[in-house]
């Protein structure tokens, strides 16, 4: 077998190792808030409405899951297309580590991205920010081809990939800083090249965002969302609240239950200082260039954002990940008795996908009960965002309504009833009024009949009382969240009578 043969060997099995890790269990975790908001968007798309609702910089990520007709199966197809996008991702992540760092550099850095219980949380999930992390690192890995060889065919890739990553989400314009740091001081080109390469990037980004901003203009509407994330976190003022937000990366770097991801990063990251680029003739000022253009999203996420949220360094940390495992793998490789090194690179890619196993077994069995740090677990888990409890309610509606047709109306935000909808079987959707609903009830009430009400609680939905004031109120079931019981379940159900 030929070198080449051994390594698209080894590039398929990492490829399908992630595609096996993130696809079992895909539907064990409710819908969040946010993946109902991409479903409902994706089916939209079928009503001719390609770019709804598309002023929180979120344009073009619900394509992939209207690709796949959400009206079937919505978990599938809203989770899948992340799964796809992150396989992209890591194709060209590995042929930058082997380009630049060796075959040891990319499976170690191939593994470290695998074996991240903080990526492997959000690629299982219809959110944009893994997709944008996958797409910008297939930017980067453009970028540096270009800026190497100087064809202007790898810049058109460049600004290609870039541009769909922003339109995915946002928050991954600062990869457009480590593009320009790459194809500036990367490799020997000439001054005008570059200049070319970077207009051909440029005027590609130019052109992909023109039709979207055109119908926001025509609509009346603009990025104000998407641009909301500027101006210095919980503070207010520019840089008041990097505190805070380089908090909140510490605690998705050390809050998943493992910390020999994080410490392989780290040291990945240093190593790209000492030496780790393989083919550069000044291996130090290469590894230099390389961690600016890995740290510079990060940084500027800490530095700039005034509504960062846990979910939001996926789209940096794909590239971090990459470069540091690929700096760390080549630098180990190239130990001077080649076999002790070559093995320490296999061991330690070993131990870190088996590192993974705890956090996937529980994501698979019981999600509920995942290690995750304080606002993950409130938002993916806890809070009336994650889905726990509505899930199992509106599952459960044949057995505890009856036939269908009964109206049933919901007590909570309409997003939330908007996406347990998705779980609602033929005849059992329920009417989404804005909360807590009392108005749509009582219009219900008028047919005479019995309406059911699926309440949110506490603050959310109608009171105890309030539903009593509207007729002869049964409480039928109880739906607790991970962490509540029978007597203190948030979500319930009930008859009402007139």
């Amino acid at each position: 077998m030929t070198h080449r043969s051994r390594w698209l060997l080894l590039a398929c099995g990492l490829l399908l190792v992630l595609w096996g890790t993130r696809l079992i269990g895909l539907d064990s975790l409710p819908l969040h808030n946010d993946e109902g908001l991409h479903l409902t968007r994706a089916v939209e798309v079928w009503n001719l409405h390609p770019f709804w609702e598309i002023s929180d910089g979120k344009i073009v990520n619900h394509w992939p899951i209207a690709l796949l007709y959400p009206q079937n199966a919505p978990v599938y197809a809203g989770r899948l297309p992340t799964v796809l996008v992150s396989l992209i991702g890591l194709a060209a992540g590995l042929a930058l580590a082997r380009r630049w760092f060796g075959t040891a550099g990319a499976l170690l850095g191939g593994c470290l991205w695998i074996a991240s219980p903080y990526l492997f949380f959000y690629e299982r999930l219809a959110f944009s920010d893994a997709q944008a992390g996958a797409l910008a690192l297939a930017a980067l890995w453009a970028g540096l081809r270009f800026a190497e060889a100087g064809r202007l065919r790898d810049a058109a890739l460049t600004g290609a990939a870039l541009a769909l990553a922003a339109l995915f989400k946002f928050t991954a314009a600062p990869y457009a800083l480590s593009i320009l740091v790459v194809v500036l001081l990367w490799g020997g080109l000439p001054l005008r090249r570059r200049v070319e390469g970077l207009l051909v990037i440029g005027l590609i980004g130019a052109a992909a965002f023109a039709v979207p901003l055109g119908y926001l203009i025509l609509k009346g509407d603009d990025l104000s969302i998407a641009l909301g994330w500027l101006g210095g976190g919980g503070g207010g003022a520019l840089f008041g609240g990097a505190g805070a937000n380089f908090a909140l990366l510490v605690s998705q770097l050390g809050g998943y239950g493992s910390l020999l991801w994080t410490l392989t990063l780290l040291a990945g990251l240093v190593a790209l200082i000492l030496g780790g680029v393989r083919t550069s003739p000044a291996p130090r000022r290469a590894g230099a260039i390389l961690l600016a253009a890995a740290l510079i999203p990060p940084a500027g996420m800490i530095l700039l954002s005034s509504q960062i949220e846990p979910r939001h360094f996926v789209v940096a940390l794909p590239a971090a990940l990459i470069l540091g495992g690929g700096a760390l793998g080549g630098w180990l490789g190239r130990i001077p008795r080649r076999p002790i090194g070559r093995g320490a690179v296999a061991i330690w890619s070993a131990a870190l996908l088996v590192s993974l196993i705890p956090f996937a077994l529980t994501a698979y069995q019981s999600p509920g009960e995942l290690p995750l740090p304080p606002r993950t677990y409130a938002q993916e888990v806890a809070d009336h965002s994650a889905g726990f409890g509505l899930r199992e309610a509106v599952l459960a509606f044949p057995e505890t309504i009856g036939p269908p047709g009964a109206p049933i109306i919901a007590s909570m935000f309409p997003d939330s009833c908007k996406r347990a909808n998705f779980y609602a079987a033929p005849g059992y959707t329920m009417t989404c009024p804005a909360a807590p609903g009392e108005e749509a009830i009582r219009a219900a009430l008028a047919g005479g009949g019995p309406v059911y009400v699926l309440r949110e609680a506490p603050t959310i939905g109608l009171s105890d009382e309030a539903l009593a004031a509207l007729g002869q109120a049964e409480l039928l079931a109880r739906y607790p969240r991970p962490d509540e019981t029978q007597e203190t379940a948030s979500v319930t159900l009930w008859r009402v009578v007139p």
